[in-house]
């Protein structure tokens, strides 16, 4: 199983690389680069979904603020909870030293299994300030594709039971709804809040 998962998740990085917005040097730090940001960042285009309160989300409520990104889905065994917990940390980081720290959006790839109760119970034990974002097939392709976000569900077990291949990349959006920088893992918090800053400063 997990040498399935990681062949298409390595197919599914290469389609981003290859068909994904253009993307410039990295900013980084002396331990290492940690984000690719993109040297025309293209604004979302209109895609239409539900946040885990059970209110409509849209390319919209993306204005205004810095957000991070990041699909997966509740069921996931170790990516998913190791990178929201990352992500719970660098917005720590971010308030411990003053600084406004980024919304984070986890936009659900199994939206058959996660229902808005799952996703409320799901963020919350993360951080009650985190979004988790479900849709139908649709418009979540919709959204995937703008970011070159990856997924790509298994075939169920004769208990119905799946898993599902996913990008671990965090996408960065910027105040005026545009796809502006990927975090490609691995992740760690302090290099992504000290980019985060350079960036957003």
């Amino acid at each position: 199983m997990f040498v399935i998962v990681l062949v298409a998740f390595i197919a599914g990085l290469a389609v981003a690389l290859l068909f994904g917005p253009k993307r410039h040097p990295a900013v980084g730090n002396a331990d290492g680069l940690v984000a690719t940001v993109l040297p025309d960042p293209p604004e979302l285009v209109a895609f239409r979904m539900q946040d885990h309160q059970g209110r409509p989300f849209t390319q919209d409520d993306f204005k205004g603020h810095w957000s991070l990104v990041f699909f997966g889905f509740t069921s996931c065994p170790d990516i998913c909870p190791m990178t929201l917990q990352v992500l719970a940390n660098v917005r720590q980081l971010m308030q411990d030293s003053g600084l406004q720290p980024p919304t984070v959006t986890l936009v659900t790839v199994d939206p058959a299994r996660d229902d808005l109760p799952a996703l409320q119970q799901y963020v919350a034990h993360f951080d009650p300030e985190f979004i988790g974002l479900r849709g139908a097939d649709d418009q979540l392709l919709a959204f995937a594709k703008q970011v070159g976000a990856y997924y790509q569900p298994d075939a169920p077990d004769e208990n119905g039971n799946y898993n599902v291949a996913h990008s671990a990349a965090l996408f960065l959006i910027d105040p005026q709804g545009r796809y502006h920088a990927v975090f490609s893992p691995p992740h760690y918090p302090d290099r992504i809040a000290e980019t985060l800053a350079r960036i957003s400063g």
